[in-house]
């Protein structure tokens, strides 16, 4: 079992807290030794935060928001996935009530517009990830700790 950080629209966060459970396979992102490489770290916490902020970009680009689950599942690479990014599959039933936390945006981050309107605007995970409003928006505001019980204050439910 690894930490696995999921991108997730509001409405998805709904939807799964609701129903309860994701029918795999689920992509999303982990500590891979492919990121640890790319981004040069072995320090595991420094790993884990690196695959947050990237989910934290694949959601952006996806919904517009940054809004991130971290569940413990087991996880294969994703077909086709980014090795760098440390892009992975489930290989499960992710449940909702093994949500350890959620992390999102505050709404007031000043940077969030630009970095949303960069991020969808058609780019792959990687250009995202170099886009200029995305980078002042990881450097310049942190995601928030949310306990999953508070999954109502951030999915569209």
């Amino acid at each position: 079992m690894t930490l696995f950080f999921l991108p997730l629209s509001p409405t998805q966060l709904a939807e799964w807290a609701a129903g309860g459970d994701l029918s795999g396979p689920v992509r999303g992102y982990a500590a891979t030794d492919g990121l640890r490489a790319a981004f040069d770290t072995g320090d595991d916490e420094e790993a884990e935060h690196i695959a947050l902020l990237v989910a934290s970009v694949a959601s952006l680009a996806a919904s517009g928001q940054r809004l991130v689950a971290v569940v413990e599942a087991d996880t294969v690479p994703a077909p086709g996935g980014d090795p760098d990014f440390g892009e992975v599959a489930t290989t499960g039933v992710l449940r909702y009530g093994d949500v350890q936390s959620l992390f999102a945006d505050d709404a007031g981050v000043p940077q969030l517009a630009a970095a949303a309107a960069g991020a969808a605007s058609g780019l792959d995970l990687a250009q995202a990830w170099d886009e200029p409003a995305v980078v002042a928006l990881l450097e310049g505001a942190d995601l928030l700790w949310h306990g999953a019980a508070e999954w109502k204050q951030l999915g569209a439910g």
